[in-house]
């Protein structure tokens, strides 16, 4: 004989309750960036509408919670065209995927679009009232708007935008090239390790050169470190401002000393082959915040 379950109405609101939390709280798939697209129309809605919230003046207005929805970058996407069908911006887009370039998108990669626009504050941070006031007299921004995220453990700041310099690093205008005469001998990414004969990740740029040629410092700078280190040999850490540091290895001499302050262009040391290498080079690394991030150059 069967029987019947009688749950009170309060449990059974919060089982209901539970599931429609749990429903929304993981992010929404998107499957294409086709104006009919129903997803996409109802994400650029709610961003249309976050941002008027975020820009208007008035403090009683609620924004639509934060959410996300993926999105499976194609062989036809590129970062701008992506950018332009959600509605999205350069800033939001970089700040909530971590990219270091519109050069980062590879198909297959699955990206986060934010139903708002805005960026992350750079450093993971508690979820505290404390916190959250502090960071809107920092941005001067309204603090009932500001959106933690408890799984980055960082506030999102909506309406907030990058300065020109953070630009100038996305765009690929931050840096430059570190020797006068060089080819590239071994790219950013996977790569065949001469030495083991196996598939890893090269997490910089190797550049072909003379012995002794001059290393140039590639930004504005802090000397963090000179010294030995494993495989790099010779190594020379440079930190620059926004999180980003460069590095300089299989350095064959040193022409700096650490806590010394250095300027985009002025000598540092000399290509050798000091470390794990097959021969002369200069082995170039960029990384903020700890992450290794493909070097980009151009000229202005």
């Amino acid at each position: 004989m069967s029987k019947t379950v009688n749950f009170p109405k309060c449990a059974l609101f919060l089982v209901i309750l539970s599931a429609f939390s749990s429903l929304f709280s993981s992010p929404l798939t998107l499957a294409n960036l086709e104006y009919t697209n129903p997803s996409l129309k109802n994400l650029r809605s709610e961003i249309k509408e976050n941002l008027r919230i975020s820009k208007s003046g008035a403090r009683r207005e609620e924004l639509i919670p934060l959410k996300y929805y993926e999105y499976k970058v194609r062989k036809e996407d590129n970062f701008f065209k992506i950018m332009a069908r959600t509605g999205m911006d350069l800033e939001t887009l970089s700040s909530v995927n971590e990219l270091s370039s519109p050069h980062d998108l590879s198909p297959g990669m699955v990206l986060e679009i934010p139903n708002m626009r805005g960026t992350f504050h750079p450093e993971e941070t508690t979820g505290d009232e404390k916190t959250k006031l502090a960071l809107a007299e920092k941005y001067n921004l309204d603090s009932n708007k500001l959106q933690y995220d408890s799984e980055r453990e960082k506030w999102f700041l909506p309406g907030i935008t990058m300065g020109k310099s953070e630009k100038s690093f996305f765009y690929g205008f931050g840096f430059q090239f570190p020797l006068t005469e060089a080819r590239i001998s071994s790219g950013f990414g996977k790569r065949i390790d001469p030495f083991t004969k196996k598939d890893t990740f090269h997490g910089g740029i190797d550049l072909a050169a003379e012995q002794g040629s001059d290393v140039f410092a590639s930004m504005d700078g802090e000397v963090i470190f000179k010294g030995k280190q494993g495989g790099y040999g010779n190594l020379i850490i440079l930190k620059h401002s926004l999180g980003y540091e460069t590095r300089y290895g299989h350095l064959f001499d040193f022409n700096i000393n650490v806590g010394q302050r250095v300027k985009k262009g002025q000598k540092i040391g000399e290509v050798g082959q000091t470390g794990r290498a097959t021969g002369p080079h200069l082995h170039f690394e960029i990384r903020r915040n700890s992450k290794r991030e493909r070097p980009i150059f151009r000229s202005h």
